[in-house]
């Protein structure tokens, strides 16, 4: 410990980083801007690395109308006498809620499991009715094996679907989501 209960890492470590900021500040300063290294670049290639004068503003603007003239472009001439022709857009039409493209009224199911026997399934559409859900079993034959698959739904809005959904990802279920047409 040094005087005054500074430790003395602190008196080398504060000067060092003090010296290393005042240099790098002053190495910044020889630095060259960016519109100033356009002017250095010509010169590299020559060897010998010198600064031309700034030119006035004056200068530099009559400079840029000489070299960028518009007789230089062409797309003056060439798009003078186009057209452009925009193709009819059919004008976008939203269904009605609750409907298909067609006009019929859509619900919303659930599939919470499938499982090859009935026993499990019946296990999960009891738990599911436990908690509030109405559910459903149905058999489906798929490569000439049965499955048992269990809904819940069906919900007439997506809002009752979405709680349900909640529902069975508490109980570390995902569910995936049917959307049927009725008539």
């Amino acid at each position: 410990m040094a005087a005054g209960g500074i430790p003395r890492w602190v008196w080398i470590f504060t000067p060092t980083v003090t010296l290393g900021f005042i240099g790098f500040l002053f190495y910044l300063s020889t630095v060259p801007a960016g519109n100033d290294i356009d002017k250095i670049i010509p010169s590299l290639s020559s060897g010998k690395p010198t600064l031309s004068t700034p030119k006035s503003p004056e200068s530099r603007s009559v400079q840029t109308e000489e070299s960028n003239g518009v007789g230089e472009y062409e797309f003056y001439q060439l798009l003078e006498n186009k057209k452009v022709d925009v193709p009819e857009v059919v004008e976008y039409k939203s269904t009605p809620k609750g409907q298909n493209k067609d006009g019929k009224k859509i619900i919303y199911r659930l599939q919470a499991g499938s499982f090859n026997t009935q026993q499990d399934a019946d296990r999960m559409k009891a738990s599911l009715i436990l908690n509030g859900m109405d559910t459903q079993v149905k058999s489906a034959d798929i490569n000439g094996k049965t499955w048992f698959r269990v809904y819940v739904g069906p919900f007439e809005n997506r809002s009752k679907m979405n709680k349900a959904q909640d529902k069975l990802a508490e109980m570390r279920i995902q569910p995936m989501v049917l959307k049927e047409a009725i008539e």
